[in-house]
């Protein structure tokens, strides 16, 4: 190696002034790439970065902040901050409130709101912490009608949507039921299949949107015609190679709940 090449730093680096020898990421890791080294710090392992998921866990769960990752340092990480944790009956009622909107106001969600959902959103778990979400989002009237049009002219082949299509014709969208906005996830069709990936951050957003006051309601017409109209994945500029793996009608309530529904009870089985 040339003397003026920097060397290459490890992807898993150990502080030995702050770590305090708990073996917390070695129990926390995963992919089981770090143990106890010979001068009784934490290593990751030769092939550390190739055998890496990057889920964090060792970072994070690091309590004295000893352990950078991939060159990131622990202090440049949020803190989980306590004043924020949830009592245990507020996040039954605030789960349990979350309603499928259907009936929004005319203007659509701030953009600078809607990347906030979306950055939350991004912290959703993903099969091998993959993150393979892409996000399209879709903005005004004219667009949204655009879309649904598209919407209904693809589902005009399959006779059990029948109701529907007589609504639009007659000028009612029950399709995206006059959102003014649309949240699309698309991921990469090759490799592992990332519906449920897709599924779990747009579930994400919608309860992040309710704690912002934010409604949501799942696109499933939608959804449905995204799959076989090409005309939608050009509107939409889905990139070769990907494919709609959901979406969220998305926009300010009209009206507001102010109680929660009744619900079934919980069908269990135990083993």
């Amino acid at each position: 190696m040339d003397s003026t090449t920097p060397p290459t730093q490890p992807h898993i680096l150990i502080d030995p002034a702050r770590c305090d020898h708990d073996g917390l990421c070695i129990a926390e890791c995963p992919a089981g790439i770090i143990s106890l080294g010979p001068d009784g710090l934490p290593a990751g392992a030769g092939d550390a970065a190739t055998r890496c998921y990057r889920c964090g866990h060792c970072i994070a769960v690091c309590p004295t902040g000893a352990l950078s990752l991939a060159g990131i340092a622990p202090d440049s990480l949020p803190a989980l901050q306590k004043k924020f944790a949830v009592a245990p009956e507020a996040a039954e009622q605030f789960l349990r409130s979350r309603r499928s909107v259907r009936r929004y106001k005319a203007h659509p969600v701030d953009r600078g709101l809607l990347s906030q959902l979306i950055n939350t959103a991004r912290y959703a778990p993903s099969g091998m912490n993959a993150q393979p979400v892409h996000w399209i989002i879709a903005e005004g009237a004219e667009k949204m009608r655009e879309l649904a049009g598209l919407t209904a002219g693809a589902l005009r082949r399959l006779p059990y949507f029948l109701g529907f299509l007589e609504a639009w014709d007659k000028g009612q969208d029950v399709i995206l039921r006059g959102a003014p906005n649309l949240i699309v996830a698309h991921a990469e069709t090759a490799g592992f299949d990332h519906t449920v990936d897709c599924a779990i951050a747009l579930t994400y957003f919608e309860l992040a949107a309710h704690a912002h006051g934010v409604g949501t309601c799942w696109a499933g017409l939608f959804m449905l015609a995204a799959r076989e109209s090409a005309e939608i994945n050009a509107v939409l500029g889905i990139p070769e190679g990907h494919r709609v793996l959901g979406a969220l009608m998305a926009g300010y309530p009209k009206y507001g709940f102010q109680r929660l529904p009744p619900r079934r009870p919980a069908q269990v089985r135990w083993l």
